[in-house]
């Protein structure tokens, strides 16, 4: 086999097992189901890193009303949520146009794709280079940083400290006024997401972010 189809074939190969223990932690979150490209209503193909994310693990959520389709689900403890893939373009309202009268919102670059958001700040895929971003609302004006390289590694972090909070449950918030995460809690999460970072200052600055 030539080298460059070999290492094509390790890498999908990767990208396989990835995906698989994602799936196996997702679930956990909520309920998932296989989404292909055709549930996509963009205008633009569903970036391949996400159409790979959606077939094979496929974050779908609960069907409440059926009008409104399945939910998505909420990654516990980062209280990130994430869209199906049939409400991912809808999803753009407030961000990409206004949601009241669709007008475009001039300051969005094209090239930003909203996948997820904690508390409306959203999780922006670059379409260009595969990065992710994160951004706050309620600023004027978006400006977004980079925050994790792939999409990959952003769900592989969420899923660690996800994790890590669903496991301690009724315990996981302090009793205190400020009822924040329990040190001894937060710090678990901080190993696990470090261990996906490969470093511990990135894992503090992403939990910071997602609180």
């Amino acid at each position: 086999m030539r080298p460059a189809l070999l290492g094509c074939v390790l890498s999908c190969f990767r990208t396989a097992l990835v995906m698989d223990d994602l799936r196996a932690t997702f679930a956990r979150f909520g309920t998932l189901q296989p989404q292909h490209a055709d549930a996509w209503q963009g205008p633009f193909p569903l970036p391949d890193v996400l159409a790979g994310f959606y077939a094979h693990v496929g974050p779908f959520g609960e069907v409440f009303n059926p009008a409104n389709g399945p939910s998505g689900i909420t990654v516990p403890g980062v209280e990130v949520w994430l869209p199906p893939l049939q409400r991912l373009w809808a999803y753009q309202a407030g961000y990409r146009w206004h949601g009241i009268d669709g007008e475009p919102i001039s300051n969005w670059p094209a090239h930003w794709l909203v996948i997820a958001d904690r508390g409306a700040d959203p999780l922006i895929l670059d379409i260009n280079d595969g990065r992710v971003l994160f951004a706050r609302h309620g600023t004027g004006h978006w400006d977004a940083d980079e925050f994790v390289a792939d999409v990959p590694t952003l769900m592989a972090a969420l899923a660690a400290a996800g994790s890590v909070y669903l496991e301690v449950d009724e315990d996981l918030y302090s009793d205190d006024d400020d009822g924040g995460i329990r040190p001894e809690h937060r710090e678990a999460a901080l190993r696990a997401v470090a261990a996906v970072l490969g470093d511990a200052d990135e894992a503090e600055l992403f939990l910071d972010a997602m609180q």
